[in-house]
């Protein structure tokens, strides 16, 4: 094995799937904090997103094939998860032998199983989510400080040379900003449908309230109604692949949501004014626990 592959220091070559928002995001930060000596960008055929991504100076090189990304040192999976069975085929023959890949997929058993099934045995894949985003997307949004302060979970194997490539990918994230937490892929999906899926769902439901009269009731919209449903404007594609990939665990969530409504609906009904105030206190005690953002003043 190569010295290079499991010394924490600057990547040759880093190759980057996907130009959004996060794939954009992540150039930025690996060339601001010279991270990597190459920043590859792949990218669909006549997107504009490579384009811009190299104007904005986040890759040094434009590819519109997957498998050119095969030999770098580093792969990182950007695109919508429901594109990555046909990334994985498409690097997997060309693969060498110490490349590491990972990805910014926001669930991660469907993931890891498709990199366990498509890709050689002896490839080193280290599944990432990084908790950073915005509903905007497109590379045109990209910031290099997008990851700075937020968390990223791993989802890795302990053994030789996979635990190499967990440390190598966690000093990556790390070095951009983020705060890692190693986890398994089952216990991350849980964690992920109940504090990012779910909420997305009650979203984009209490949007949908209020279709019947959106335009009348969207000019008396407030703060609370901006604030809360802020996330239902996000990418319909990406957060499909999203619900399609974590059902089991997004949909038992949602149940427990539902039943949690239903509770609070029968107290209004039957007039119980200690089990509405009982269920407000405790909502308001458990999020009064949430540290400030970094920079809120």
């Amino acid at each position: 094995m190569r010295k290079d592959a499991v010394q924490q220091g600057p990547f040759k070559s880093v190759a980057i799937i996907g130009m959004g928002l996060l794939g954009t995001s992540l150039g930025l930060a690996l060339k601001h904090r010279r991270l990597a000596d190459k920043v590859i960008g792949v990218g669909r055929v006549g997107s504009p997103s490579l384009a811009i991504a190299r104007q904005r100076g986040a890759i040094d090189e434009a590819q519109t094939n997957p498998a050119a990304a095969a030999q770098s040192d580093l792969i990182v999976l950007a695109t919508n998860i429901g594109v990555f069975p046909d990334i994985l085929r498409a690097i997997a023959k060309g693969l060498a032998e110490d490349t590491i890949i990972t990805d910014v997929g926001s669930t991660k058993r469907q993931v890891c199983r498709w990199a366990r099934d498509l890709l050689p045995r002896t490839a080193r894949f280290v599944g990432s989510h990084p908790m950073a985003g915005s509903e905007k997307r497109g590379p045109e949004f990209a910031r290099f400080d997008l990851y700075s302060n937020a968390v990223c979970f791993i989802c890795a194997g302990k053994a030789g040379r996979m635990e190499l490539a967990a440390q190598r990918v966690e000093w990556m994230w790390q070095q951009v900003g983020m705060r890692t937490l190693r986890i398994r892929p089952q216990a991350h999906d849980r964690w992920v449908a109940a504090i990012s899926h779910t909420p997305h769902a009650a979203a984009a439901a209490l949007v949908n309230l209020i279709q019947a009269d959106a335009a009348n009731l969207l000019r008396a919209a407030a703060g609370g109604f901006m604030d809360t449903t802020r996330v239902a404007s996000g990418d319909v594609d990406m957060w499909t692949d999203i619900f399609v990939t974590n059902r089991r665990a997004a949909g038992k969530s949602i149940r427990t949501l539902v039943q949690l409504l239903q509770g609070f609906e029968r107290a209004l009904r039957h007039d119980d004014q200690a089990a509405v105030r009982q269920f407000l206190q405790q909502a308001k005690t458990i999020r009064d626990q949430l540290p400030p953002r970094p920079g809120a003043g």
